[in-house]
């Protein structure tokens, strides 16, 4: 799996892994975070290859539809670049700035994480 994809996934497992079975977060965790090939994680669940990325594809469908439907991510991620500024704009001395991004993040709901 290429580096930024597997990041994706990670991050992804981070907020959703819960809701796949045991075994699906399993093998994502061992694929994305170990970096397992099929056949090492398919020999430590003493399955076949093909078995592995049927449970990964699923897994990892299931992830983007929980993401697609929740936006936790998006959100989550809004919410530290609002932070972000807010911080940066006390940092210059500007309160206003950071006023007026604190004001937008309680208007728009971005901190209702």
């Amino acid at each position: 799996m290429e580096p930024a994809r597997s990041a994706e996934f990670a991050v992804l497992l981070d907020f959703y892994g819960p809701l796949l079975t045991e075994k699906q977060g399993e093998m994502l965790r061992l694929r994305v975070e170990e970096d397992l090939s099929l056949s090492e994680i398919a020999e430590e669940f003493g399955v076949s290859r093909q078995a592995v990325h049927d449970a990964l594809r699923k897994a990892e469908r299931a992830l983007l539809e929980l993401e697609e439907k929740l936006r936790l991510v998006e959100k989550n991620r809004a919410l530290h670049a609002s932070v972000q500024s807010a911080r940066a704009a006390l940092a210059r001395g500007d309160a206003a700035e950071a006023k007026r991004i604190l004001d937008n993040m309680q208007e728009v709901g971005v901190y209702g994480v």
